[in-house]
């Protein structure tokens, strides 16, 4: 009988174990971690680390397959190893991927540690100074193995600085190069998107070549063609000058939203004649984080009395417009907080608009009302609730540089109390995640617009037949070396021009600082590549005191006055003359 017990009990426990290839569905990862190093060159080098456990009985074995997925068949240096004895693996490429496949068994009640390592190109975006990689992603079925802590660490290229991440709420564990650390845990079934993070190189130079296109369709002459256009503005992110340009200046200076504008005389065009006006631009962009928080800003009522031309109605902004105050009430609610009240504003627009392109610019009204359009559509809705509930708000224009791709482009600006005028972006909000009050540099400011809601950056005049006119851009990015030589010239050209404005003065003051300004380009033509470019700028702002001093608008100088429209009445006004000097001559003789 004890012998019949002791069959029956050996046949139980062999129907209850789990057989050796079975593996437990209550294994589980007790720590993964995916770490990442983004190269100068895009590759990335991938360092992976996982700890599996298996909680089943210590007298059962199990065996396990595992595979890994990397979106690219272009990776190198493949290699796994762990702590288990009988640990295999084989790398097969199908269909653009690179597929390892991991093999061990492990017993219950004990855990084993597996290393993947690798090398691999195509997986970092972004072009120029940006790179830009999400890494870590998961996807487990019912039957996948739950990780209970899941780390993903990502490091930029050695000088980069960081300017995204998402989640918000990863960590930047090291400064240099930048390290981005997200820990969480995924479940089963259960995903993770994976950690994505934005790097910049810094400063980026950028040369840009506005070419004007002027030519004569009528029958008559064109004539005394003047071209008064906005250059470029500077801003926190930002400084830019005047490099060349292939007609001389007649006058430069600066507006009052800080916008710097150039003025040349085009001359005259015959009928069927035509003429091209280059003028290049040279910008340096850095990467602008004030890492401004709710509570180092004021409220809606302490914004200054002095902005509320930055509270008005405009063609494209219409504020008044019940609609408009309606949703405005309703995206912001009783939130008074400038921050917080900027927050929703961008939030709202970002999610509510479909990004299309529009062939005319819509204005805020018809943006809120067809919830669609492009990033003027973005800026101008973004401006008109802003305004709305009494946050002055305006409008940046230029361009920007993304994927290889020079477009024209729209932003907005802010004014919090505390921190004065602050840049989002609502349009890249959407698909990047975060651009409140912070800028990369890869967006190139031309004019700022918040006194008029127009998009213009030039304005013509001429006599007799109108002139067509046009314009082209050209960007290309600049190494250290010519980015030293193009501030250089800058410099001479800035230097030259304030020259031209002292001659007529007596400012002592304003001589100090041309001196000064010549004193550093002279150092800055004779030092190294990055001490050249400081120099240069130091010379380009002295300089540039001057202009901002003595630069005054064109009509202001009597530049766009039409000799010929005025002669008739300078004779009139000299005949008149003329008969009283007669008259009174007569009279002086009796």
């Amino acid at each position: 009988m004890r012998k019949m017990l002791l069959v029956l009990l050996v046949v139980l426990v062999m129907a209850t174990a789990a057989p050796a290839s079975a593996r437990p569905a209550t294994a589980y990862y007790e720590l993964v971690e995916l770490s990442y190093n983004i190269n100068l060159d895009r590759t990335i080098g991938a360092s992976e680390n996982y700890t599996l456990y298996n909680p089943g009985p210590s007298w059962a074995t199990s065996s396990y397959t595992i595979t890994r997925i990397i979106p690219t068949e272009n990776t190198t240096n493949v290699n796994v190893c762990g702590d288990a004895g009988n640990l295999s693996y084989n790398v097969d490429r199908p269909l653009g991927k690179t597929k390892i496949t991991v093999r061990f068994t492990l017993r219950g009640k004990t855990r084993v540690t597996y290393h993947i390592s690798y090398d691999a190109s195509d997986l970092v975006s972004g072009t120029g100074p940006s790179y830009v990689g999400r890494f870590g992603g998961i996807s487990l079925d019912a039957d996948g193995f739950p990780c209970h802590r899941y780390i993903v660490r990502i490091r930029g290229p050695a000088g980069s600085t960081l300017f995204l991440k998402n989640p918000d709420k990863a960590q930047l564990s090291e400064n240099d190069p930048p390290t981005v650390q997200y820990e969480t845990s995924v479940s089963a079934p259960g995903s993770f998107d994976g950690l994505e993070t934005r790097f910049y190189l810094q400063p980026v130079y950028y040369k840009l070549t506005l070419t004007e296109h002027f030519s004569n369709p009528g029958a008559r002459d064109s004539k005394t063609i003047l071209l008064d256009t906005i250059l470029f503005s500077h801003s926190q992110s930002q400084f830019a000058a005047l490099e060349w340009s292939g007609l001389p200046i007649e006058t430069m200076y600066v507006d009052n939203e800080n916008n710097w504008h150039g003025v040349f005389e085009i001359g005259d065009l015959q009928p069927g004649e035509s003429r091209d006006l280059n003028i290049k631009l040279v910008f340096s962009e850095i990467v602008y984080l004030p890492d401004i928080t709710d509570d180092q800003v004021g409220t809606l009522a302490e914004v200054p009395a002095e902005l509320s031309p930055y509270l008005k109605a405009d063609e494209y902004w219409e504020v008044d417009d019940p609609s408009i105050q309606q949703r405005a009430k309703e995206v912001v609610g009783g939130e008074t907080n400038t921050y917080r009240v900027a927050e929703r504003i961008v939030e709202f627009v970002s999610s509510y608009i479909s990004y299309e392109v529009t062939p005319q610019r819509k204005g805020a009204l018809r943006t809120l009302l067809t919830g669609a359009g492009d990033c003027d559509c973005f800026s101008d809705l973004t401006i008109a609730l802003s305004r709305a509930v009494g946050l002055p708000a305006r409008i940046d224009f230029g361009w920007g540089y993304h994927e290889e791709k020079f477009i024209g482009h729209a932003w907005v600006e802010f004014y919090l109390p505390g921190k004065g005028w602050q840049p989002a972006d609502p349009t890249w909000a959407k698909p990047s995640g975060d651009y409140l009050f912070k800028l990369d540099p890869i967006h190139l400011l031309r004019n700022v617009r918040g006194l008029s809601s127009s998009e213009s950056a030039s304005e013509y005049k001429w006599r007799d037949s109108q002139p067509s006119v046009g314009e082209e851009e050209n960007l290309v990015v600049l190494t250290n070396p010519e980015a030293a030589q193009a501030f250089i010239q800058a410099g001479k050209l800035a230097i030259d021009r304030a020259d031209g404005m002292l001659a007529s003065e007596n400012m002592e003051t304003l001589y100090q600082k041309l001196k000064l300004a010549r004193a550093e380009l002279a150092q800055a033509q004779m030092a190294s590549d990055a001490d050249a470019i400081r120099l240069a700028q130091d010379a380009i702002q002295h300089a540039n005191i001057v202009i901002i001093a003595l630069g005054k608008p064109p009509s202001e100088e009597g530049i766009f006055i039409d000799w010929e429209k005025l002669l008739p009445f300078l004779l009139v006004a000299g005949a008149i003359v003329a008969i009283g000097l007669v008259a009174y001559w007569i009279w002086r003789g009796h």
